[in-house]
């Protein structure tokens, strides 16, 4: 199972716990502010360094707390076992382990914890920026694709160095960063391709099981025009970057486009039509994922109930179980839950005032039936 043990201290409201979840279906529940979404949010910080609910460290550290620290005991079908250990002092210092071994980089943490997220705020993949998009294609990339790392940090300080030097009004370095830039910018662009022609089959047919009267459409945008190379866009809009002071083409400029026919879906789906696409975009990178690492991903699914109708809970939950991954579900009542859903195998646990507790999980027959 990915994550076998979990260990929290001074995360928000939560007690210092140790947690032994089941391998595939957890049900977190309670009241608002009992702290169940702070279980969530420590292991979206152990795989992303980020919390979901806030940019501010701050926030999430416990009012009484100096440091705050994260345990996880990982075994992976694939990798192994290992251990990642994260430790954040209130003055910003921290320090990220594998093993008892520092590491240099989140994004080993995260190539170890295939984490997705699915909470209110997920839902401004849609209504949000282009960059919370491109996040998700990376995101997908990343796992897949070993590569991709490196393209990125290249590109990254490519697009530095010329938006330097493109503010500075220094013309005649362009010809130096610009071969380097062109390289990279046109590897990420063909994984990204790659991956988003793998991905649509996915999202349609996960968009189906949820709700088989949508029709969405994926589009991707590059960053610069279909039909011309890179270098001849860039020799056009020499003068204007120069101009501005920064480099207007590039995959940095990427979006993929969720559409309606020819409208964007966010401006013809209704808010709970808009939490359907997104569940389904969630479900088939996922499902994507375990099929070409044979590796299984992480959900963690905060509120739930609130989020999705009964009938569209029940679609997203079975097909979370049909993916045999690890899921961990929030919810203020059980059994808006298990009520509608009965998963083969779970736990169930009861988060009050920051204590968890696991409470007897052998759940009564579903009161409600779904064909």
């Amino acid at each position: 199972m990915p994550i076998r043990q979990l260990s929290v201290s001074g995360v928000r409201n939560l007690q210092p716990l140790t947690l032994t979840p089941h391998p595939y279906i957890n049900f977190l529940y309670g009241d608002n502010g009992s702290g169940k979404s702070s279980v969530l949010e420590s292991i979206a910080l152990m795989a992303s360094g980020k919390s979901f609910r806030t940019s501010q460290f701050k926030f999430v550290l416990s009012q009484q707390a100096e440091r705050m620290e994260l345990s996880l005991c990982i075994d992976d079908e694939n990798l192994g076992e290992a251990e990642l250990h994260s430790l954040r002092l209130k003055t910003g210092d921290q320090l990220l382990k594998i093993n008892g071994s520092v590491l240099t980089s989140q994004a080993e943490a995260a190539h170890w914890l295939p984490v997705q997220v699915i909470e209110p705020n997920t839902f401004r993949l849609l209504s949000g920026s282009p960059e919370e998009r491109r996040q998700f294609i990376d995101w997908g990339v990343f796992h897949v694709e070993h590569e991709f790392m490196d393209h990125w940090k290249t590109f990254r300080k490519q697009l530095k160095q010329r938006n330097a030097v493109l503010k500075q009004k220094e013309q005649q370095w362009l010809e130096v960063w610009n071969p380097g830039f062109i390289e990279s910018s046109e590897a990420i662009d063909a994984q990204r391709q790659s991956y988003l022609k793998r991905f649509k089959p996915e999202f349609d047919a996960a968009l189906a099981q949820l709700d088989e009267t949508l029709e969405v459409e994926l589009a991707y945008y590059r960053g610069w025009e279909k039909d011309t190379d890179l270098a001849s866009v860039l020799e056009r809009q020499q003068e204007r970057d120069l101009a501005i002071g920064y480099t207007q083409s590039g995959p940095h400029r990427a979006e993929l486009r969720i559409k309606c026919g020819k409208q964007p879906a966010v401006e013809i789906l209704s808010r709970g039509q808009q939490k359907t696409v997104v569940a389904a975009l969630k479900v088939a990178q996922g499902s994507l994922f375990q099929k070409e690492s044979d590796r299984r991903t992480i959900y963690l699914v905060d509120d739930l109930a609130s989020e999705l109708d009964e009938k569209h809970r029940f679609a997203l939950c079975k097909l979370l179980e049909d993916l045999k991954c690890q899921v961990f579900i929030t919810s203020i009542d059980k059994e808006k839950l298990t009520d509608i859903w009965r998963p083969t195998a779970s736990k169930v646990f009861h988060v009050e005032h920051g204590v968890v507790t696991e409470i007897d999980h052998a759940l009564p027959a579903a009161s409600t039936t779904h064909d």
